[in-house]
């Protein structure tokens, strides 16, 4: 019976081949929407690893930076410690901190190493105050935070999240050991005056995904920075101010804020942007561009629902002939229903096996680890899903047309000869 299918698909080859492309087309489109939908579902059931409920982020910086850079540091370095002191007095912040960057603020640092074994690891890298951990409350899975403890270590303090540790050290205890980094030739080491720079990590937190919950799991690492002392060769300035403010705070008190941070560094300007609406403006941007193109696929599905069910039932009207005598020739009602469907399940199966060959090839292009960012669980889950619904669809559109052909009578195609 598949033989003769196949016959009957070839024999209208020009045909068929428009409508097995189209169904191909809709899956590489439906197949691009199901795979970043799951990777989207997939990422939001992960820890984003803090809270940020009534949290501020205050974006602070020069206005005139013309002067010396060095004079520029050292002014920021006394200006961050009032400006903090100045925050901790309002009795409408619980806690106040300095950072480089905060959740869901587009600005990101990332750095890329070399460790000693030849590996390269990539993470993104943040320079915080000692109460960042409190203002987003950030999950400590082991070890500690920065704190006093730290001043005056002859090592760099860091701290680093679950992802990184199990990528450096496996399932090692990551705490109080020396991430090994190979930044230094051989040449530089060999120098009586050389100074390793020696990372230890002082805690794991569990996860500090900066653009939120739809982003990908990545590594992440912290340094400390004091604002009591003066080491340009080993720290970066905040220029970010993360406030989390009392239960019960309205968007009234940032007006009293803004001046009283105004009144301490008039030469700055401030920006208020609580993290609940920077949080919408992230999850925005990474649901239009999939919106859009689901937009685009639903039609597309549709013109191609549209097409199957005109052109199967066109089919079959132009068949009555054949559907007849094979009626007169015993066949019954299921056996001439499973003909049509089938001829229609075995295109169908063509685009969807031409499609799958397509897209495998994607994960053997090489392609940087920030490109392509879809597990391998992820990718195969999308293309079953995606062939189950384009066998769904097409078998759907071909229901009627083939209930339709149940009915031909053998008497008609006498009418014919």
């Amino acid at each position: 019976m598949t033989r003769h299918l196949f016959r009957l698909i070839w024999n209208r080859k020009r045909h068929n081949f428009l409508l097995t492309l189209e169904i191909l087309c809709s899956f590489l489109v439906l197949f691009a929407v199901v795979l970043v939908s799951i990777h989207y579902v997939n990422n939001w059931r992960q820890p984003v690893g803090y809270d940020i409920d009534r949290v501020w982020s205050i974006s602070a910086g020069l206005l005139d930076r013309a002067e010396d850079p060095e004079v520029n540091r050292s002014r920021s370095r006394e200006a961050f410690r009032q400006l903090l002191a100045e925050l901790e007095a309002l009795p409408n912040v619980e806690v106040a901190a300095g950072a480089t960057t905060a959740p869901y603020v587009t600005s990101t640092w990332t750095s890329g190493d070399r460790l000693a074994d030849g590996r390269h690891i990539q993470h993104g890298v943040n320079w915080v105050t000692d109460d960042f951990r409190h203002t987003i409350e950030l999950e400590l899975v082991a070890g500690r935070w920065f704190s006093a403890e730290d001043d005056g270590v002859s090592w760099t303090p860091v701290v680093i999240n679950q992802r990184l540790a199990r990528m450096i050290f496996g399932n090692r205890d990551p705490i109080g050991r020396i991430i090994p980094y190979s930044r230094a030739s051989a040449e530089e080491r060999a120098r009586p005056d050389y100074e390793p720079d020696l990372h230890r990590i002082i805690g794991v937190v569990e996860d500090f995904r900066q653009f939120g919950e739809l982003a990908t799991p990545g590594n992440f690492l912290f340094h400390r920075v004091r604002l009591d002392v003066a080491d340009p060769q080993k720290e970066w300035l905040p220029n970010r101010l993360i406030v989390r403010v009392t239960p019960g705070t309205t968007a009234a008190f940032e007006e009293t804020l803004l001046n009283r941070l105004r009144l301490v560094a008039r030469d700055w300007s401030f920006q208020v942007e609580p993290l609940v609406d920077l949080r919408k403006e992230q999850l925005q941007q990474y649901l239009a561009p999939l919106i859009a193109v689901g937009i685009v696929a639903a039609f597309l599905l549709l013109m191609v629902a549209l097409g199957l069910t005109g052109v199967v039932w066109q089919s079959v009207t132009q068949r009555t002939q054949e559907i007849g005598l094979r009626r007169a020739g015993g066949a019954t009602i299921v056996n001439i229903q499973h003909q049509v469907l089938g001829e229609l399940v075995i295109m169908t199966s063509l685009a969807v096996l031409a499609g799958v060959l397509l897209v495998a090839q994607i994960p053997a292009l090489p392609l940087p680890p920030d490109v392509w960012l879809f597990s391998n669980g992820v990718f195969l889950t999308a293309i079953v899903l995606s062939a189950a619904a384009i066998y769904l669809l097409t078998v759907a559109c071909g229901w009627y047309p083939s209930r339709l052909a149940t009915t031909i009578q053998p008497a008609e195609a006498l009418h014919y000869e």
